[in-house]
């Protein structure tokens, strides 16, 4: 393996800074693509490991979406550049069809749907990104120019959950060209995608506009420390909603929220609509918070509710749908239940060992023995009328919401009103809601 080149742009000091964080963890998966930004993540991330007597395993990984007929080209050149490194290295490629309209946002899907499922599959319990200074500043401008609240406009955080796996991108506040330097200096040529210079590209035409906005002040740097001001701002009204929520929020065993109608609407609004994107989200299990023009108009119905004109305690009568979570007013409490919608929740067949997470909303488990098809899914309104017989504060959507294990598509298990399959055959699943640990993170817009 060649020495670690280094970089007058980058000391070691602030290296060690920036990766001291992944230190203690076994494994820390790099999503390089083979541009110059995520090179530089690669050759940072080895420079720095190889610096230490100890540290986590770094793994490469690189999706081909097949877009371009480039692509193959590309992913082969990372895995060199990972072998020259001494890297482990995995290709991951997209079957799906390729889509026909918002590529970029259809890409950008698939790619961390790939990634987060291999860095898992690994044992990673971090992946890495490039995303820079420049990236920060764009993503802010792009949050502005969509109306994005104080949340949208404290742009990408450093440190995110996706799916039990940490987002992380240590080189946040590095200066693209610093990265190019980086590169250079390895004496590698990063891989140049046509898609960075295509105006049909959302980021590319703003990106086109920096020099413009640079002459009048408004560089990178600046739109990067505007972004990390609104994120302390952000932390901060966190803060209240933990309190909220401590004070007026009770979440049940079934993946249900109650909140306090007085507790909620004696809230300042920024906290009233951070409160409702935390439970809406916890409760649909999306991955992303609704827009907050969805919650500007479900939190104006749901205080019209709970004080309407001319004083009084309020009429029982709001019922709203957003992000997959039907919200409604019973007995001075707002109520959050998972909505099945039409086509229902998704079944997903199940093998033994099987663990993961279902629905964003429970962490599931299962031991698996005998013949048939074993499969997880919603419980249903059928399930619900013949298990749930003695579950009097449970709330009826949200039981039919709840995982159950089926065989041939008969219900085995259904963890959440304690039916339990026989041990004694083999057959073992276990189901732990996510819905409460997932309120207390903070609330965040699409990266």
């Amino acid at each position: 393996m060649p020495a670690a080149e280094t970089s007058s742009w980058i000391s070691d000091t602030a290296l060690e800074a920036r990766f001291a964080p992944f230190a203690e963890v076994g494994h820390l998966a790099l999503a390089v693509s083979g541009g110059a930004d995520s090179l530089a993540l690669l050759l940072l991330a080895q420079r720095w490991r190889s610096a230490r007597a100890s540290g986590p395993q770094l793994l490469v990984l690189t999706v081909d979406h097949g877009l371009r007929p480039e692509s193959a080209a590309e992913a082969r050149f990372v895995g060199e550049v990972a072998a020259r490194y001494g890297l482990a290295f995995r290709s991951l490629r997209w079957e799906g069809p390729a889509p026909t309209a918002g590529v970029e946002a259809a890409a950008r899907a698939a790619r961390y749907s790939l990634l987060l499922d291999a860095a898992r599959m690994e044992g990673a319990t971090r992946l890495a990104t490039a995303h820079h200074r420049d990236d920060q500043a764009e993503t802010f401008l792009m949050r502005l120019a969509r109306g994005s609240g104080v949340y949208g406009l404290a742009a990408m955080s450093s440190d995110v959950d996706r799916d039990g796996i940490r987002l992380v991108r240590p080189l946040l506040d590095v200066p693209h060209e610093r990265l190019v330097a980086v590169v250079r200096d390895a004496g590698l040529t990063a891989v140049e995608d046509p898609h960075n210079a295509d105006p049909g590209f959302d980021r590319v035409r703003f990106r086109q506009l920096m020099p413009v906005l640079a002459a009048e002040g408004l560089d990178a740097a600046t739109l990067a420390a505007t972004a990390r001001r609104l994120g302390r701002a952000a932390a901060a009204l966190d803060t209240y909603v933990g309190r909220l929520f401590a004070e007026a929020a009770e979440v049940d065993a079934y993946g249900a929220v109650r909140l306090k109608a007085d507790g909620l609407c004696g809230e300042p609004e920024e906290v009233r609509l951070r409160a409702l994107a935390r439970i809406v989200r916890a409760v649909g299990g999306g991955a992303y918070v609704p827009r907050l023009e969805s919650l500007e108009a479900l939190e104006a119905a749901m205080r019209r509710a709970a004080q309407p004109p001319g004083g009084g305690q309020g009429e029982d009568k709001l019922v709203r749908t957003l992000a997959g979570v039907v919200i409604d007013l019973r007995k001075g409490s707002f109520r959050f239940q998972r909505e099945l919608g039409r086509a229902g929740l998704a079944e997903i067949s199940m093998q033994s060992g099987f663990a993961g997470v279902w629905d964003g909303r429970f962490a599931v488990r299962a031991t698996l023995a005998g013949d048939g098809s074993f499969t997880i899914g919603a419980l249903g309104p059928e399930g619900r009328r013949q298990f749930a017989i003695c579950v009097p504060k449970g709330m009826p959507r949200a039981i039919e919401a709840l995982p159950a294990l089926r065989r041939n598509g008969a219900i085995l298990a259904v963890p959440g009103l304690d039916v339990a399959a026989e041990t004694a055959a083999g057959v073992r699943f276990e189901a732990s809601s996510l819905v409460a640990a997932r309120m207390l993170e903070p609330a965040r817009s699409t990266d």
